[in-house]
């Protein structure tokens, strides 16, 4: 309510605002991987296909700081793997997109509080 917001810190305000892009972004992400038909892509190659295919405009450094986020929140379904230089992107598509996005309310909503 508004007097959460005026006790959060910045930090806390711009988690939010990504929290609360996540259950579209996942959406893309997974559309992605549909689509790129491959067990695991590199970050660049992700945040470049969510950001052309995304109704937020957000720049590839920003959204991956929303994948970051994602992983953390969703270990199960989605992983960030550091090979050398490059950071790949895991997806298990068997999980269910509509648990995930219930999931991902619960924590808009924890946290919004």
């Amino acid at each position: 309510g508004p007097l959460g917001s005026m006790t959060r810190c910045p930090e806390q305000e711009l988690r939010l605002q990504r929290l609360e892009r996540l259950p579209e972004l996942a959406r893309v992400l997974r559309n992605v991987f549909v689509s790129e038909r491959k067990p695991a892509l590199t970050m660049e190659v992700v945040c470049a296909r969510m950001v052309d295919s995304c109704q937020t405009a957000l720049s590839p450094g920003e959204m991956e700081k929303h994948l970051v986020l994602l992983a953390e929140l969703l270990p199960d379904w989605l992983s960030l793997h550091r090979i050398r230089t490059d950071t790949y992107v895991k997806l298990d598509k068997a999980v269910d997109l509509a648990g995930l996005t219930a999931r991902l309310a619960h924590h808009v909503h924890a946290e919004g509080l």
